[in-house]
């Protein structure tokens, strides 16, 4: 082999040799920073599991004492509500009933009140009547026993047919 070629060999096998160096400190360098972000999570890891385990744990024993009570309260706003429903129609029936029955009264009231009204005015009607004429013909006698009176005081027949006097009034 000449001279130049071994020098290139011994050139490369420097540059393998070196890259090969190279890689296995950096290869060192990821296990050593691989071994510490081990420790770090496994250090976060026993926190967890003394902090947040207990606290997971209490919330589960939490749910099951729980769960059972809220099947409990589910089951009686189910039976409270269709009970509700049930009163609300019936005081929906007794309340249309109720308000038929006051309209019922308050034409029955209406109809008292007009017949009550009619006979009052019918009853005005008959006791005008009864008063008025009679009124009227003592009125028309008194009249004419005054006109009478006035034409027997005069002595002229003549006087009686006077426009003033107020016979006819």
């Amino acid at each position: 082999m000449d001279k130049q070629s071994q020098t290139i060999l011994i050139v490369f096998i420097a540059v393998a040799a070196l890259s090969l160096l190279l890689q296995a400190a950096s290869m060192l360098a990821v296990a050593v920073g691989a071994r510490k972000a081990q420790k770090k999570i496994m250090a976060l890891a026993d926190d967890v599991r003394l902090h947040a385990l207990p606290v997971i744990m209490s919330s589960r024993e939490v749910l099951q004492d729980i769960g059972p009570r809220l099947k409990t309260i589910t089951a009686n706003l189910e039976v409270t509500s269709t009970v509700l429903r049930s009163k609300s129609e019936q005081v929906s029936g007794l309340v249309g009933d109720v308000t038929t029955r006051a309209q019922v009264q308050a034409a029955r009231v209406d109809g008292m009140v007009k017949g009550t009204l009619d006979q009052v005015t019918y009853a005005v009607h008959a006791v005008e009547a009864g008063i008025a004429a009679p009124v009227r013909q003592v009125s028309g006698i008194l009249n004419g026993i005054r006109a009478g009176v006035e034409a027997l005081r005069k002595k002229t027949p003549s006087d009686n047919l006077n426009p003033e006097d107020d016979l006819f009034v």
